[in-house]
């Protein structure tokens, strides 16, 4: 097994410093939350023990452990724009959970404070962002994880994106550009659930119900909306009044909920239970694939439950590339993100500063960074 985790007594506001993490972690976040704009970045450090899972969604990152560091302009509570507080910085030599939502960070690091591995923490965090982020993250999507064995050295790459269904054809978008994005045809097999097994079977702790408990609790018992959430639900008012489904979680009286309001989804919360007690099966061979497929198909769309049982996940090893005097792990294709990280990280490591990033200048610079690394980016295939 790996190194010791937590001991159960480890408060989760302790601040030890560990200054060589806290400036690449500071400057490759600040830079990978832009180069990652479609995706969130999960990153847990663990006695060298990293996990990363990266989802197709769009975030912000947040360090404070409330949500008093949103702050929401009072004139419109839908449209105003979201501004934030000096967010405090966790620092700690034992272990950091870091999620786009204070709540799931807090759910994986009571993990490891009950003797829970780095991948324990990262499956419990994935399935409480899918409760409290449900426009950006699920059990109905997939995702990219990462895992840095600290016993073995090994680091292994899971890619559990989504696949297309076997009915899928090169022009299925040709008459209807927009069902690309929008709608059941947009979407592909989802491969979460099988993902996230996968690499608990191979570096879990804990029971595998016990990783669902937190997000089955907020799910059922119900969710403060953040401003992130709310200002999707104000963005997507026509789609959600008009679908039964979303308007009876999201507009439960008739009347769109906004920031601050309290959100439940038992219908989640029952999907989550059964595949907590019976397994990824529940999903891709059982009850609740059966309902997925079936709203799926009553909507336009495509998906079977042979589309469902064939799902495979990827394990294969990580890319490794170094930059700025580290070793980065990632992502091999068909995911960009390591090239580009890495292609981005060497244009800053060019000024031969560390304060290179900083102020108004480091944001130009990381702009034009980012353009040049997207520019090179389509000739990659």
């Amino acid at each position: 097994m790996d190194a010791p985790l937590l001991p159960s007594n480890y408060p989760s506001s302790t601040t030890n410093k560990n200054k060589g993490w806290t400036r690449i972690s500071v400057a490759a976040l600040s830079i990978i939350n832009h180069i990652m704009w479609l995706k969130i970045k999960f990153c847990l450090d663990l006695n060298h023990v990293i996990v990363k899972l990266e989802l197709k969604l769009v975030v912000g990152l947040i360090f404070k452990d409330d949500l008093s560091c949103w702050l929401l302009r009072e004139e419109n509570k839908y449209n105003g724009r979201i501004e934030f507080n000096n967010a405090d910085i966790v620092e700690s030599e034992q272990a950091v959970v870091a999620a786009d939502d204070a709540r799931c960070s807090e759910i994986g690091a009571s993990m490891l404070r009950h003797g829970g591995h780095a991948v324990d923490a990262a499956v419990a965090t994935a399935f409480c962002l899918g409760v409290v982020n449900p426009m950006a993250s699920g059990i109905g999507g997939g995702g990219f994880m990462i895992v840095l064995s600290s016993s073995t050295s090994q680091t292994q790459a899971f890619d559990m994106r989504e696949t297309a269904p076997l009915a899928a054809s090169q022009n299925m978008y040709e008459n209807n550009p927009k069902a690309k994005y929008f709608g059941a045809l947009s979407m592909g097999v989802p491969g979460e659930i099988a993902g996230l097994h996968e690499a608990w079977l191979k570096h879990g702790r804990l029971a595998w119900s016990t990783l669902f408990r937190p997000a089955i609790k907020l799910a059922k018992d119900g969710f403060v909306v953040a401003p992130y959430l709310g200002l999707h639900i104000a963005n997507n008012a026509e789609m959600i009044m008009n679908d039964r489904g979303l308007r009876k979680v999201f507009a439960p009286n008739g009347k769109l909920l906004q920031a601050g309001d309290t959100c439940y989804n038992v219908k989640l919360a029952q999907s989550l239970e059964a595949v907590a007690e019976q397994g990824p099966r529940a999903f891709y061979n059982g009850i609740v694939g059966e309902k997925l497929v079936k709203d799926v198909r009553e909507a336009g769309g495509i998906l079977t439950m042979e589309d469902l049982r064939n799902y495979k996940v990827d394990v294969v090893d990580a890319m490794s590339a170094n930059v700025m005097g580290y070793t980065v792990y990632g992502m091999p294709p068909p995911s960009s993100g390591t090239v580009g990280m890495s292609m981005v990280l060497n244009i800053f490591d060019s000024y031969g500063s560390s304060d290179a990033a900083k102020g108004n200048l480091g944001l130009h610079r990381l702009i034009e960074a980012l353009k040049h690394m997207l520019a090179a980016r389509m000739n990659l295939g």
